[in-house]
């Protein structure tokens, strides 16, 4: 009888190719198609609400895809808002990058000021200007929604749809699990390869047996699962999410035992009691499962685990360079043991991450070269199909 793992699989995949003119989606002119008819239209993760804890909280994006500079902001009224950051004066930079604090914004070009909810307040010398209609120059406001704890904009000025509509199906049964983890690294690098590779790359776990080998080498898989086959992988309209399977027979590393007999068990190891966890984890109730990974379209992923999730942003800096950050979440340490654990955690992630982003180069090097124009994709690839299959229904529109 064979035993073997057997994917499960949920969601439309009828058109889904299994060979990819890969070369032709990488080029300079696809990505400006793609800036224009995708990432303008496409509801975009460009933080938490954790970051801005009070009125006047503000972080500033940059995100040159769209080539635009934002202020991402919660009003004197609690809401969170982002403005373009420009004056209406004369085009200044309002703020030039990081994050803070700010009951109004004022610039340093010529002294108007804004407030935190975007009106125009002062005009300096205001006698001198014709015509000015100031209730009409406030800061210029973009479509701004927040989920659990992320906000999300939309560049579109009347967006087709709502947050709610774009998340679907992932919008819901995680109630909460976000907002109770706390940031624990971050790491941030800029890669020669093209943004579509780069999220392929962590959209499949066909690679993690030979990438991995070195640094996490048996976490996957297992007797029962030798080809790491996913357990569970669903196809929504815009996204995707899929689970990971953990290798119950696992052998943990002198260092894995001393981590985790102080603090949860985190990645690359399992935890196999799944009571009390948000309903929409592990959706295919894997008997060993280790992580889901939830692409939100076009751009983040996120990983989450029992006790962890890890969120990759995606951002496009050309059609040949992508600026990525990983960040990594966990519930607060109790104890200064599991600290230690954490800091285990943060330092394996980053090991692991890197010979990802080595891989990226590497393959971005070979196919924009042209010689091999088309890529070729097993079941166990579908996500990558459906990255494309969503592409070309924005692209098309």
């Amino acid at each position: 009888m064979n035993t073997f793992v057997q994917t499960q699989f949920e969601g439309n995949r009828s058109g889904l190719k299994d060979v990819l003119p890969l070369r032709e989606k990488i080029t300079p002119e696809a990505f400006e198609r793609e800036r224009e008819k995708i990432f303008k239209k496409s509801w975009l993760m460009i933080g938490h609400v954790s970051d801005l804890p009070e009125p006047g909280s503000y972080v500033v994006r940059e995100l040159p895809v769209v080539n635009a500079s934002l202020i991402v902001m919660r009003g004197r009224d609690g809401k969170i808002r982002s403005f373009h950051n420009i004056c209406r004066h004369r085009g200044n930079k309002l703020i030039r990058g990081g994050e803070g604090c700010k009951s109004t914004i004022t610039c340093g070009f010529h002294g108007w000021t804004f407030s935190n909810t975007g009106e125009l307040l002062g005009v300096t010398d205001e006698n001198q200007f014709n015509n000015l209609d100031k209730p009409k120059l406030g800061l210029l406001e973009l479509a701004t929604s927040t989920w659990e704890d992320f906000i999300f904009v939309n560049f579109d000025p009347s967006p087709a749809v709502s947050l709610e509509e774009w998340l679907g199906e992932l919008g819901h049964g995680y109630d909460g699990y976000f907002q109770s983890q706390r940031q624990y690294a971050r790491y941030r690098i800029r890669v020669r390869c093209n943004w579509n590779l780069a999220v392929n790359s962590f959209t499949e776990g066909y690679h993690t047996a030979y990438i991995h080998r070195n640094t996490a080498p048996d976490y996957q898989g297992g007797k029962k699962n030798p080809q790491r086959h996913r357990p569970f992988m669903q196809l929504l309209a815009r996204h995707a999410r899929y689970s990971a399977p953990a290798n119950p027979e696992h052998k943990l590393s002198p260092a894995e035992a001393i981590a985790w007999n102080y603090g949860p068990t985190l990645f690359p190891a399992a935890d196999f009691d799944y009571a009390g966890m948000a309903p929409a984890l592990n959706p295919g109730r894997a008997e060993h499962w280790l992580f889901d990974v939830i692409e939100w379209f076009p751009n983040v992923l996120v990983l989450p685990g029992k006790h962890y999730h890890v969120e990759l942003e995606f951002w496009p800096l050309s059609a040949s360079e992508t600026d990525i950050i990983m960040t990594a979440y966990a519930y607060p340490p109790q104890n200064y043991a599991q600290r230690i654990s954490l800091e285990f955690f943060r330092t394996r992630l980053r090991e692991v991450a890197r010979e990802d982003m080595n891989t990226l180069e590497a393959q971005y090097a070979a196919i924009s070269s042209g010689v091999m124009p088309e890529v070729f994709l097993s079941q166990q690839e579908l996500v990558l199909a459906h990255h494309y299959r969503v592409s070309e229904q924005m692209l098309n529109a």
